[in-house]
């Protein structure tokens, strides 16, 4: 199961998102069944290219905040499993996300590429919707920046005391203690049993991607890094697209995790431009330890 420690960095890495979840659940009055669903979905299509659009979805009103929002729900009808194809007269329609993204998409280009998009949205759901939000609010992490607390809904994680939040603090949970201590008591109310294990070797690893027809080599991502933090590149893995595709994504683990503060700098997501190409990165989150195809 998660450690404390790392379910910390989950929730400091997921600020942002956490904070959209609080604004569209407490005070837009949104169900947070479909709030933690309608962020995957934007998660999802920030890992495949349409980046900061949670920091964007932000920056607007309420009121284009929902129909982002309902959009949402109508692209994750989309992707199941049994989704009805579109008709003619639904790819007649305005395209979704208009005036959200540079290039808006149609409910055909969900619907023909649900089979992908599908997996990464549960793995997404699993990973990181079910961890860091709560019923009624995004779970916190206290003022001292080293424990998760409860929410408002009142989502209790063993005893606690008050912050100056008026939410509960887990003051029990203690990381050196051993299993079966508080530290259970607070993962059994907070993760989802059937969720992902995190590997010792996630929290030194970050999550890339790239532009859409302009993609990086291992030994590009490698120079990049050593050139800028010195030898801290322990391996650099890449997708392994089908043929005639360039990869879109791939991941880089690093010797010590202190470098991934480093590479962010205080940020979510960082980006860069290697060789004239766009590169961005975000903390990695793996659920069963499978990687991308090593380029060798």
């Amino acid at each position: 199961m998660a450690t404390i420690g790392n379910l910390v960095d989950l929730l400091l890495f997921y600020r942002a998102e956490r904070e959209l979840f609080n604004r569209m659940v407490c005070v837009m009055g949104k169900s947070s069944q479909q709030v933690k669903k309608s962020i995957a979905l934007w998660l999802m299509l920030e890992e495949i290219g349409y980046h900061d659009l949670i920091r964007i979805i932000y920056s607007h009103d309420n009121k284009t905040i929902e129909a982002f929002f309902n959009e949402a729900l109508k692209c994750l009808e989309c992707i199941k499993p049994n989704a009805a194809e579109p008709t003619l007269l639904d790819d007649a329609t305005p395209a979704v996300f208009q005036g959200l993204l540079d290039d808006p998409m149609s409910s055909r280009f969900f619907y023909y590429n649900r089979e992908f998009m599908y997996k990464r949205y549960i793995h997404i759901m699993e990973t990181v919707c079910s961890k860091i939000f709560g019923e009624a609010a995004a779970i916190e992490v206290d003022e001292s920046g080293m424990r998760p607390v409860v929410g408002p809904a009142g989502q209790l994680f063993g005893q606690g005391r008050s912050s100056s939040s008026g939410v509960a603090v887990a003051s029990e949970i203690n990381s050196t203690e051993p299993a079966g201590g508080s530290e259970a008591a607070i993962e059994s109310n907070l993760l989802n049993p059937d969720a992902s294990e995190f590997y010792p070797e996630d929290a030194r690893t970050m999550f890339l991607t790239f532009s859409k027809g302009y993609p990086l080599t291992r030994q590009e991502i490698i120079h990049f890094f050593t050139s800028t933090w010195g030898e801290v590149v322990q391996d650099v893995f890449i997708e392994h697209p089908r043929p005639g595709e360039d990869p879109l994504f791939g991941c880089i683990v690093f010797t010590t995790p202190t470098v991934i503060a480093k590479v962010l700098n205080g940020q979510s997501k960082a980006k860069f431009l290697v060789n004239r190409k766009h590169l961005w990165a975000r903390i990695y989150v793996n659920r069963h330890g499978n990687r991308g195809k090593r380029i060798r």
